[in-house]
């Protein structure tokens, strides 16, 4: 394609479509042009700002013709900071986007028609969120507290996320006047000056915990911090964390308790456990409780159950109050030995946690095991491992419930496992609302031997 459009360059399109990431997508001779913030059906006038060899983008500078689903956002920073992507659609149209989505990915790159179910979605699309992380920076002697744009480190300065619970606002208020009152300073990426990188918060029920990350060793007395704190709240805790590293990874290995809860305590299918701002955690409680009572329902009494990518053990635990027998597989040592500690705390006897590599240990299980065991997976965002797809197809479990948070890996992973399983329903959910990501849940039977 020989591009004809130059960066600067302004001209109106139609919206024909809405893209994976939630972006209008118009077509100009022969290549598309990704517009953020604009809806299938709309006119709208374009500033061309990125020149590629297949494909344009382009920032909206008016919309012409609107949307009859467009609507205004209820966020001033909406389409300012990168946190969400479709405030401005009606939200039974983003989950009808969701769902099709879903669909639309499955079929493109694995030749998947099965129907897909409608979108499950949650009593909250707002304030749904248990967790946040953001990035603490000082520009010009000003510290600001926000989200990145989309696609930059230029930090949006936020007040408030509608995301996040209400203690957000209060949270992000009092970290900035502690920071002003006792003189300690935002990071300066350019400069990599600067004592505070991030603050992250973990919820549960009335109590939080917030981990404040510096990049120094120099002593700040956090107690000032505690008693602004103290003000507003009565159930939190506060954590130190130095992550001496420039670069984009949030914690460090090391944390400093400095006051209130150590943990937070959680109480859920009958299993007691506890959280911090390390534990890996759904950050839509309700969500994930849908789809997890969702993952317990394709289970019977009588069945042994693999979890594989099993982590802190959650989910295992949760399965092994009603099956015959779980095995969770995962290869991080201390997530194995949290699982293990979880274990004991609820006092579970029919699991067994194993640390290793899920495509070496799944093929030895299955020589014990003969076929007749079920798995259940839920894999990052890269997806199966492909030596794990091969293990599945060469041991057979009798059914594979696999929960994805990528459309497109998913595909790619079903297009393989489809040799010797056939789909019994494709759920998703919507763990993410205002945003473009989207939860699925798929069941998968052995075929029938021939």
């Amino acid at each position: 394609m020989e591009n004809t459009l130059k960066k600067n360059d302004e001209l109106e399109v139609e919206i024909l479509r809405l893209g994976a990431n939630g972006e209008g997508i118009a077509e100009f001779s022969g290549a598309v042009i990704f517009v953020r913030g604009a809806l299938a059906g709309e006119r709208v006038l374009v500033h061309i700002i990125k020149v590629e060899k297949t494909f344009y983008v382009a920032k909206l500078v008016k919309v012409i013709v609107s949307s009859e689903f467009r609507i205004s956002s209820p966020c001033k920073f909406f389409g300012k900071c990168g946190g969400c992507d479709l405030q401005h659609l009606a939200y039974e149209k983003e989950l009808e986007f969701k769902k099709d989505l879903v669909a639309g990915t499955l079929k493109k790159y694995a030749g998947i028609t099965h129907e897909v179910q409608q979108v499950t979605s949650g009593e909250k699309c707002y304030h749904y969120r248990n967790k946040f992380a953001f990035p603490v920076r000082e520009e010009e002697g000003t510290v600001k507290i926000g989200m990145f744009k989309t696609n930059s480190h230029q930090l949006v300065d936020i007040d408030d996320c509608l995301l996040q619970s209400d203690k957000t606002k209060k949270i992000i208020k009092i970290m900035k006047q502690f920071m002003q009152e006792n003189k300690v300073s935002g990071y300066n990426e350019e400069k990599k000056t600067g004592q505070i990188k991030h603050i992250v918060v973990r919820e549960a029920g009335d109590g939080f915990i917030l981990t404040v990350v510096v990049r120094d060793k120099n002593k700040i007395d956090f107690m000032p911090l505690v008693e602004l704190l103290k003000t507003q709240f009565s159930s939190f805790g506060v954590y130190k964390n130095i992550n001496l590293l420039e670069n984009n990874v949030i914690f460090g290995e090391k944390d400093e308790y400095i006051y209130g809860l150590k943990e937070l305590e959680k109480n859920e299918f009958g299993i007691k456990y506890f959280v911090n701002n390390r534990s890996f955690l759904q950050v839509n409680d309700e969500i994930k409780n849908l789809i997890y009572w969702q993952i317990l329902n394709e289970f019977d009494e009588d069945e042994m159950v693999i979890d594989a990518y099993s982590g802190a053990g959650l989910l295992s635990v949760i399965i092994a109050k009603k099956v015959r027998q779980v095995i969770g597989i995962e290869i991080v040592k201390e997530a194995t030995q949290n699982a293990e500690n979880l274990k004991k705390l609820n006092n579970i006897c029919n699991l067994t946690n194993k640390n290793g590599d899920c495509a070496k240990i799944i093929p030895e299980l299955a020589k014990s095991l003969k076929g007749d065991f079920s798995v259940v997976v839920d894999p990052p965002r890269k997806g199966l491992d492909k030596r794990v797809i091969e293990a599945f197809l060469i041991a057979e479990p009798k059914k594979i419930v696999y929960l994805s948070c990528n459309p497109a890996t998913l595909a790619r992973d079903l297009g393989v496992l489809v040799q010797k399983y056939e789909i019994e329903f494709i759920k998703p959910y919507d763990m993410f609302p205002q945003t473009a990501n989207v939860e699925t849940l798929v069941k998968l039977n052995l075929k029938e031997r021939v």
